[in-house]
């Protein structure tokens, strides 16, 4: 298992847009990817369960994968949340 945080710098905070980026690249891995923010955990590929994590600007996000590819989808996960 492998993880990364990143802290919300999108003044509209984690909206619709960028959690359908999210999912569906999360939804393409082997690995299973999972987002948390406080106490809510939410599967990566699921773009409901994402928005109910009700991210802000300023929170952070911990990103966690479990899977054989889990270190290429970490790395593309990073970038694409750098980008977000």
């Amino acid at each position: 298992m492998v993880e990364i945080t990143h802290t919300i710098a999108d003044p509209l905070g984690f909206h619709a847009r960028s959690v359908m980026l999210v999912s569906g690249e999360a939804a393409r891995w082997k690995s299973k990817v999972t987002v948390s923010h406080g106490e809510h955990e939410a599967s990566a590929a699921d773009p409901i369960q994402l928005m109910g994590l009700d991210a802000h600007k300023g929170d952070t996000l911990m990103v966690r994968i479990d899977g054989p590819d889990e270190d290429d989808a970490r790395d593309f996960m990073a970038h694409l949340l750098r980008r977000l």
